[in-house]
């Protein structure tokens, strides 16, 4: 088994311990749901890619999150640290960045828009990610549900059955609810 870094999310690091070093982690988000809640809580370090770095700025300092905000080149030179990447460059991107974290010692958060690329592009970023969590959103009724799930990590535990979230404020709260629609 490999050394486990806590996620900086209590619930996934009270369920699975947290996340295996090194690894490469892809983090599949829908943007209703919320995700800069979670994602913004699971890194040290933050390479904006869609965002512009002063917004990634803004938002982690409303939402209270402490971290710095780099290039993708700046990865390079880090050794044991847990770093989000939004990911908007081709497969061989996924590859560069794995080999990346193994051979920095890091836990490599990979953030995929979903919807973004098609199946097959996904399918593969998936095959070759250690690990794999999804954030999404489904409209029930009149509202909407946000939810997260860890299906595949390789080294660590998995969280096969999704985990209902709410926000309030900013805040991410657990969904203990049991709703019947």
């Amino acid at each position: 088994m490999k050394r486990i870094i806590e996620s900086g999310i209590k619930i996934v690091d009270r369920i699975i311990g947290g996340f295996p070093i090194p690894s490469l982690v892809s983090v599949t988000v829908d943007p209703l749901a919320t995700p800069e809640l979670i994602v913004y809580g699971m890194c040290e370090y933050y390479v904006p890619n869609f965002k512009d770095r002063s917004l990634v700025e803004v938002e982690t300092n409303t939402l209270g999150r402490n971290l710095k905000v780099l290039k993708i080149d700046d990865l390079k030179n880090l050794r044991n640290a847990k770093v989000c990447v939004e990911f908007c460059h081709d497969f061989d991107k996924v590859l560069e960045l794995r080999r990346l974290a193994y051979d920095n010692e890091l836990v490599i958060l990979l953030v995929v828009l979903k919807g973004y690329y098609d199946d097959r592009e996904l399918a593969k970023i998936h095959f070759v990610s250690d690990g794999v969590m999804l954030i999404e959103s489904e409209k029930v009724g009149d509202r909407f549900v946000f939810k997260f799930a860890i299906p595949k990590m390789i080294g660590g535990y998995t969280i096969p059955n999704y985990v209902r979230f709410k926000t309030e404020r900013s805040v991410l709260e657990i969904d203990t609810s049991r709703d019947i629609v």
